[in-house]
């Protein structure tokens, strides 16, 4: 008898080209993909960076707060004395809060810390001192946030000396002549906060009273200035304990990095109604 061969059972399996082609449009997606793999862990890595730099620059705000007046310096000059003297950029000051560097516990990445400290006015017995701290890093992780936060500190042995342009002068403490205002004390009133920026790119500014815990957000919540337009939040307690922290959010005007949100905190203390202005140009 002759024996005759059966055809193949269909559904038997995946022929070497069927095969091919579907290694190769895998391939094809897998590597469309992983540019996107690649941004996404930039980006988390950059934000987590910047967290750090964050809470960096605040730590050294409020640490710089809770200094003496007299020896808040960037700079390597005890003018009273005319010589040398620990300052912001000194390792070993004020039991090494400070530095030009910062690198986190359990960490190995190195964050350069900026300070500039500019008093008001700008000669004579100094009543503000004006106090900006930038905390930044070097790629990689990209893309780098730079985090700068400014403080105001008045001078107690100066509270009656006036205050910073454009806000007025705080009541004077002096007993040889009548006050400029009838309120009774020097420190503590409402006052109007006015911010000013100087571009018309910002999406929202906040108003958060950050001496209680919680912190409270004062009304409005949000609202965007402009550089023609300034914006004022009024009726605020204030006084030398009070603070608070003023955030703005705007987005970049100009290549190369045109439309990426970025972020400028400014801590504020009370005395009479201020004024401060936020450089959205940079």
């Amino acid at each position: 008898m002759r024996e005759t061969s059966r055809p193949a059972r269909a559904g038997s399996g995946f022929t070497l080209v069927e095969l091919m082609v579907t290694v190769a449009i895998a391939g094809i997606i897998f590597a469309a993909m992983v540019p996107l793999f690649v941004t996404a862990v930039s980006k988390a890595s950059g934000n987590r960076s910047r967290t750090i730099a964050v809470n960096a620059a605040q730590a050294r705000i409020e640490a710089i707060r809770a200094l003496p007046f007299d020896e808040i310096a960037a700079d390597s000059t005890n003018r009273a004395a005319n010589q040398a003297a620990p300052n912001l950029y000194d390792p070993s000051f004020a039991g090494g809060q400070f530095g030009p560097a910062y690198t986190p516990s359990g960490g190995s990445k190195a964050y350069s810390v900026a300070y500039t400290v500019k008093s008001l006015p700008a000669t004579g017995v100094a009543t503000y001192k004006q106090i900006t701290v930038t905390v930044s890093w070097t790629a990689p992780p990209s893309p780098v946030y730079p985090t700068t936060l400014t403080t105001t500190v008045m001078n107690p042995a100066a509270a009656g000396a006036g205050s910073p342009t454009p806000s007025p002068s705080p009541t004077s403490t002096s007993t040889s002549g009548p006050s400029p205002t009838p309120s009774p004390s020097p420190t503590t009133g409402t006052y109007t906060l006015t911010i000013m920026v100087t571009t018309s790119d910002v999406t929202g500014i906040s108003v958060v009273r950050s001496d209680v815990t919680p912190g409270v957000t004062e009304p409005p919540a949000s609202q965007i200035a402009t550089a023609m337009a300034p914006v004022s939040w009024t009726g605020l307690p204030g006084g030398s304990s009070i603070t608070y922290l003023v955030t703005c959010d705007y987005t970049k005007p100009g290549s190369p990095r045109q439309g990426q949100a970025e972020q400028l905190q400014q801590t504020v203390t009370l005395t009479g109604n201020a004024s401060y202005t936020f450089d959205t140009s940079t």
